[in-house]
Order: structure tokens, then C-alpha cells, then sequence
């Protein structure tokens, strides 16, 4: 399985309006192909404007077909162009492969979503993923949250690994983030780990409310 996300920044005038065109899109994609596909809006940790659609597929082959459906299609393409205006700048695309993952994963993405970021070099790459599926053990052990992590080679300064954190709402992400958390031992010892393993400079984290 692939995940795939298309990143996008909205002026910030035009905020309300692309929040409401990026829905529209992710309906009319849901309709008109055989994929489901998600809206996200970035609550913090991003610039304000930024908005996501994403989409989960077998196999990056297959998908391409489907990229080459969509974009014979002229009323998807219509629609697109009307963003254009929108966009303080191009779009960013991705598509990460799922490394790790706790035994609760929903069957879809919930109401919120964290994301934990950063960069690792290539020789990293085999310990990163162990470690990735380590923490996700450890973050589903303390509270439930359903995690998973991700991985790509693509793009600069090394791999990107990605953690995904699944909330039902703002308060439950609260309830499950208290800054005693991060006295956790079993957390501190992964987070030192961590900062061998991975370029600390590129790490972002941010959390997206899923608006389709």
C-alpha cells in the first residue's frame, strides 16, 4: 500500500474559499473515481492556508492510471484550474510507503490527525524503520492512539519518515499530549535514540483536522 498527499498552501485571502473548493474536489474525486480520497485542513505547525488531499492506493503503478483518468477528465481539470489563483505557490506532491503501524489502525483516517516529520540519512534507513515501529508499539501501549509510520526515499537531504497519530477529536489529542508526557521514560528513551538516527533540524510537526 502507498499513501499519497498533495500539499497545498492557500493565500490568505483565499482561505474560506479553498477550504470550500478543497472539498468540492475531494467529492467529486470520490465520485468519479474507484479511490477514496480525504480533505485536510492544517490547525498548527503549518502555515496558515495549507491544505491536503490525500489518498491511500495498492500500488504507485496503478496509481499513475488513475492520475492519467483524472487528468483526461475536463471537469476535474476545470476545477483545478480555478484553484490556481488561489495557491500562494505549486503544490507539493508525495507518496509514502507504511513501515510500522499499531494493531488498531482504522479502516480510515479519523477527525484529527498529528504528524511528526523529519529527515534521516540514507544509512539510517534500517534503523529508522525499526525504530518507527518501536515507538508506534509504545504510543498505542500508553493511551491507544492508533499510530503508523511511513517512509519515502524521494525528495532532498535524505529519507523522510513520517509517525501519524489518529485523534477522535481537539480534546482527546489534549487529553493524550500533557506536557507530563514527555517525562514518560519510555518515551525519553526513544526520543534519544531518536536524536542519533534522525536530522532534528528538518523535523516538523503538525496537526490537520480532516474536512472531507
Amino acid at each position: 500500500m502507498k499513501i499519497f498527499q498533495r500539499l497545498i498552501q492557500l493565500k490568505p485571502e483565499c482561505v474560506f474559499e479553498g477550504l470550500g473548493k478543497t472539498t468540492e474536489i475531494v467529492g467529486y474525486l470520490n465520485s468519479n473515481t474507484d479511490l477514496t480520497w480525504y480533505g485536510w485542513q492544517a490547525l498548527m505547525g503549518m502555515p496558515l492556508g495549507t491544505v491536503a488531499v490525500s489518498t491511500r492506493v495498492d500500488n504507485w503503478a496503478s496509481f499513475v492510471e488513475t492520475q492519467a483518468e483524472i487528468l483526461a477528465d475536463e471537469s476535474y481539470m476545470g476545477m483545478v484550474a480555478s484553484t490556481a489563483g488561489m495557491m500562494e505557490g505549486p503544490a507539493q506532491d508525495n507518496i509514502m510507503t507504511p513501515i510500522a503501524g499499531s494493531a488498531n489502525m482504522p479502516a480510515e483516517p479519523m477527525d484529527f490527525l498529528f504528524s511528526n516529520v523529519a529527515k534521516a540519512p540514507y544509512s539510517n534507513i534500517p534503523k529508522a524503520m525499526d525504530w518507527s515501529q518501536r515507538f508506534c508499539d509504545m504510543a498505542n501501549g500508553l493511551a491507544g492512539t492508533p499510530t503508523a509510520g511511513l517512509m519515502t526515499s524521494l525528495g532532498e537531504g535524505g529519507a523522510t519518515f513520517a509517525l501519524l497519530m489518529y485523534y477522535e477529536s481537539i480534546a482527546q489529542y489534549e487529553e493524550r499530549q500533557t506536557p507530563e508526557v514527555f517525562a514518560i521514560e519510555a518515551l525519553n528513551t526513544l526520543q534519544t535514540e531518536a536524536d542519533s538516527l534522525f536530522d532534528m533540524s528538518s523535523n516538523l510537526q503538525s496537526i490537520a483536522r480532516r474536512i472531507a
